[in-house]
């Protein structure tokens, strides 16, 4: 699972770019808001299919919602970008999300005696940093680095569980959001920022069952009895994203200018 709900704001009026061709997409840089004392967030989207239309009329400085956007990360440039979901223009009553969901594989151990992977704080904090491996198919992955970190007061010690529970190969969904700090090199005096993922909850997966028992039905629905129609009788849309189709989720798009997404298992990342 690769799922990200976040807010956002353009920098920019989007841009076509070419992605086959045939087809073509919608880039845009945006910034996400600043998660606490953090600096804002600037990350690349890209935008498919019927969302890239819509998206196409969106002005520099406008307020977005990005529902069910995939998140990816290039190892080469370090950085982060977002690719398809449904894009809507809101204004700034709209409530700030920032949720990246993600399942795959932890890649290594938590070396306690490493700082880079754990260390604690004179003032009790606890820092743990681990990597997650997330299949892209074809026998690819993107790597996710995240990190958590908690008080000795908090009643969910993140990083605790990090170290007790997560080993290489052990499979894990989690829930966190974009955060970058910023800072001022003390040689070169330049400016400098980096972008992470925090981690929120996480759930570790089940360890294989030995029973082979069917599943039972607990719950019996009366059949019969009429439901009304929900949003005027209105249907969600098809956000035409590859990967969606790719696990079954509607026709394929018609033939047009913002085809359907491209197939990124293929990108060197």
């Amino acid at each position: 699972m690769n799922e990200t709900f976040v807010c956002a704001q353009t920098t920019e009026v989007p841009r076509e770019v070419a992605i086959s061709a045939t087809s073509y997409a919608m880039r845009c840089s945006v910034l996400l808001p600043p998660v606490g004392n953090k600096a804002p967030t600037p990350i690349e989207l890209n935008v498919y299919g019927k969302s890239a239309e819509r998206f196409s009329r969106t002005k520099s400085n406008a307020h977005i919602y990005i529902h069910g956007t995939r998140l990816r990360f290039d190892l080469d440039s370090r950085t982060y970008s977002l690719h398809g979901g449904n894009i809507a223009t809101v204004d700034e009553s709209f409530p700030i999300f920032n949720t990246v969901i993600l399942s795959g594989r932890c890649v290594k151990d938590i070396a306690v005696d490493d700082s880079r992977a754990f260390k604690t704080t004179q003032s009790g904090l606890m820092i743990c940093n681990q990597t997650l491996s997330v299949y892209t198919g074809r026998n690819q992955a993107d790597l996710f680095n995240f990190y958590a970190i908690n008080t000795p007061e908090d009643k969910l010690n993140n990083a605790e569980l990090l170290v007790n529970f997560t080993k290489k190969g052990v499979g894990l969904t989690m829930k966190g959001k974009l955060v970058t700090d910023s800072w001022i090199d003390q040689e070169t005096k330049e400016k400098k920022a980096l972008t992470k993922i925090q981690l929120v909850s996480m759930t570790l997966a089940p360890r294989p069952s030995e029973s082979t028992g069917s599943i039972q039905s607990q719950t019996t629905v009366a059949s019969g009895t009429g439901v009304a129609s929900l949003w005027g009788g209105k249907s969600a849309e098809d956000d035409s994203d590859a990967w969606t189709k790719t696990a079954g989720g509607g026709l394929p798009d018609l033939p047009g200018k913002y085809g359907q997404a491209p197939d990124l298992s293929d990108e060197p990342f």
